[in-house]
């Protein structure tokens, strides 16, 4: 066999019938499955499909090549495959018209090479359309259509081996590979139902239809139907059944049995990729795969094939293991937001694409569920069900042992009464018969179900109705304002740690317990004396003190030439100037003679302004200043890493700027020790 064979063998995509609008040219579930849903108006379907098998005639017998009069075996391995470019348009959103463009390939080769009889070759074109019932919707649990086609009769008679349809066949036996050399018309009626709607993750088409020719050809029933678990979102799992059948005879009459004619089981899957692209594949089981061959050989049909003056003849029937693959795209670039399932939330935010018409839908498109019970609304019998409750199958609390007989008595009444009386089920008072519903400590649990009955009110139960500690403090969740406090540490009555002394520092971490009420404490819970003098923040008078100068009881130093709140009073600039007044010498040789006397006090300068100029000008003369002040200390002998210059303009008043004083108060300059 020739390598061109082998590679058409194993590539080859399932030969056979190719239905209207089927799933392989551009429906819109499996392969060979028929939807009675619409594109919606100016959807628009568009793609590629193919079939193929290795062998188009696995059982057929007595392959013989003429030439000259001369008789030779056909290789028994003939790969043929069918592929189609699709397009199809939703006039109106009931309303689909479309067209398909089937090309074929088929490979005969006689033992003697050089006179293979093979090729590609044009299909009978078909051009289609589908309307659908304007009184279902889209979204309705059922949708019924009716689907009219005409077949042109464009095939190639040169090339090929096999009749893919069996309205190829006319009276006298004779067919051709890619059409019925003639016009075929045909009329289908399609059901779908989509379980979907009800909550149940299947779509079931289903499909029967006539094609008449209009001369010698055989007119044709065809049928199908196809399941489709859609319970993955990102791809649905098939299973189709399809076929056609003469319901005429032919002059091989003998040969009109169902068994004869195409038929096929097709497992697959079909992938929803991005941006509305879908990628199916899907495996072709003959029915005659399943019957002994020694039943099948009256069944075939004797063909003739010509081609360049030479012919091939022999006997034809439908194949038995093949393979399908569908890469197609669906959308609506018309529309600014698609929303299949028609719940107000745009199909490319939806988490549940498949929600049931008039259910109310959350921000992600997925059923409400009000009490969080894992049962959507529209399902639930029983709605308000407390947190952590087991419910069944319709959102109830499961069934109370006790209360089972009970239940079941009930609820075989109100359905005997719904029956005699028309009257609606009191879903209610079922739910109230299947378990005991007092709950004495109000804490949402059944007291059936409670171990810890007397929980106080306002805690955190779990399912067993007992309180949670998470942090294991003795505090039930719920009631614990401090749900983290530290293993072992001990806490109050709301469940934060103790605080003895009341100062905003725990107990275990207070390193000074017995804090007056009302002082100022560190993180440590100790009482803050910034200017270590020993005087704390509270009374001392004097908090910018260096570190070492004596103090008296209110934390002010003794003498008046180490007291830094005082010395900074006789620093003065002349006029709108960053330059100093002679008046500031003495002050700043005694802050120079202070610094070097305490050898590791450091100061900070810091320069402040009125608000009189704008914020730029104020900014610049109050750096300008501080640099003053900290140049002169030190020239006097000071090292410049015990000094800094710091300008806050007028950002930090003391005073009212409205006022002469309060702007000469807030004119200033800040002796500031840092560490």
């Amino acid at each position: 066999m020739r390598t061109k064979s082998l590679i058409a063998a194993i590539l080859g995509l399932s030969v056979g019938i190719a239905f209207a609008e089927t799933g392989l040219e551009g429906g819109r579930d499996g392969l060979h499955q028929q939807s009675a849903k619409t594109l919606g108006q100016w959807g628009i379907s568009v793609g590629i499909g193919a079939e193929g098998v290795a062998d188009a005639q696995p059982s057929a017998y007595d392959y013989y090549y003429y030439s000259n009069g001369q008789a030779t075996m056909v290789n028994s391995l003939m790969p043929s495959i069918s592929g189609n470019f699709h397009a199809a348009v939703g006039l109106l959103d009931f309303l689909d018209l479309g067209v398909v463009v089937p090309i074929h390939y088929d490979d005969i080769n006689p033992d003697d090479e050089d006179a293979e009889l093979n090729g590609w070759g044009l299909g009978d074109i078909q051009l289609w359309t589908k309307f659908r019932l304007p009184m279902f919707d889209t979204t309705d649990l059922v949708n019924v259509a009716v689907l009219g086609q005409i077949y042109f009769p464009t095939g190639d008679k040169k090339a090929g081996m096999r009749p893919r349809h069996v309205w190829y066949v006319n009276a006298w036996g004779e067919d051709h590979a890619f059409t019925a050399d003639d016009w075929a018309l045909e009329a289908s009626l399609l059901l779908t139902l989509d379980f979907n709607r009800l909550g149940i993750p299947l779509r079931w088409n289903s499909n029967i239809g006539f094609v008449g020719v209009f001369n010698e050809g055989a007119n044709t029933m065809l049928y199908g139907t196809g399941l489709n678990f859609t319970g993955i979102e990102a791809m649905d799992i098939f299973l189709e059944y399809s076929g056609e059948m003469r319901v005429e005879k032919t002059n091989s009459s003998h040969w009109r049995d169902p068994l004869s004619d195409p038929m096929r089981i097709t497992p697959g899957v079909r992938f929803h990729l991005a941006k509305g692209v879908d990628l199916a594949v899907g495996a072709d089981i003959g029915i005659t795969a399943f019957i002994d061959e020694d039943k099948l050989t009256e069944k075939y049909v004797s063909v003739d094939k010509h081609q360049g003056g030479k012919v091939v003849r022999y006997k034809t029937g439908a194949a038995d293991y093949g393979a399908s693959a569908l890469l197609t795209w669906r959308g609506n670039p018309f529309a600014k937001d698609n929303d299949e399932d028609n719940d107000g939330v745009e199909d490319k935010k939806d988490q549940c694409a498949h929600t049931p018409s008039g259910v109310n839908v959350d921000a992600n498109g997925c059923p409400m569920d009000e009490d969080k019970d894992g049962i959507p609304d529209y399902l639930d019998k029983c709605a308000g069900t407390p947190a952590g409750t087991a419910v069944d199958s319709i959102g109830c609390p499961v069934k109370n042992p006790v209360d089972s007989a009970r239940a079941d008595s009930l609820a075989k009444a109100l359905a005997a009464a719904d029956s005699a009386k028309n009257a609606p089920i009191d879903t209610a008072a079922i739910c109230a018969a299947r378990v005991d519903t007092t709950d004495t400590d109000k804490d949402g649990v059944y007291d059936a179900n409670d171990k810890c009955p007397n929980t106080p009110k306002g805690a955190v139960v779990d399912s067993t109705g007992c309180p949670l500690d998470s942090d294991k403090d003795n505090v039930y969740d719920g009631l614990d304002k401090c749900p983290n406090t530290l293993s072992g540490v001990m806490v109050d009555s709301t469940g934060c740690p103790l605080d003895s002394d009341k100062d905003g520092v725990a107990d275990f971490h207070d390193k000074c317990p017995n804090t007056p009420k009302g002082a100022v404490v560190d993180s440590t819970g100790c009482i803050l004396d910034s200017d270590k003098d020993g005087v704390i923040d509270a009374i001392d008078q004097c908090p910018n003190t260096l570190h070492g100068v004596e103090v008296d009881k209110v934390g002010c130093p003794v003498r008046k030439k180490e007291d830094l709140s005082q010395l900074r009073k006789g620093i003065a600039f002349q006029l709108n100037s960053a330059k100093l007044t002679k008046k500031s010498f003495g002050t700043l040789d005694d802050v120079a003679n202070l610094m070097k006397k305490y050898e590791q006090a450091k100061i900070e300068v810091q320069g402040h302004t009125d608000e009189s100029g704008s914020a730029e000008h104020n900014q610049k003369l109050s750096e300008d200043r501080a640099k003053s002040v900290a140049n002169y200390i030190i020239k006097k002998g000071v090292s410049e890493d015990r000094i800094r210059a710091v300008g806050y303009g007028n950002t930090r008043p003391i005073a009212d700027n409205k006022t002469k004083k309060g702007r000469k108060a807030n004119r200033r300059v800040e002796l500031v020790p840092f560490e």
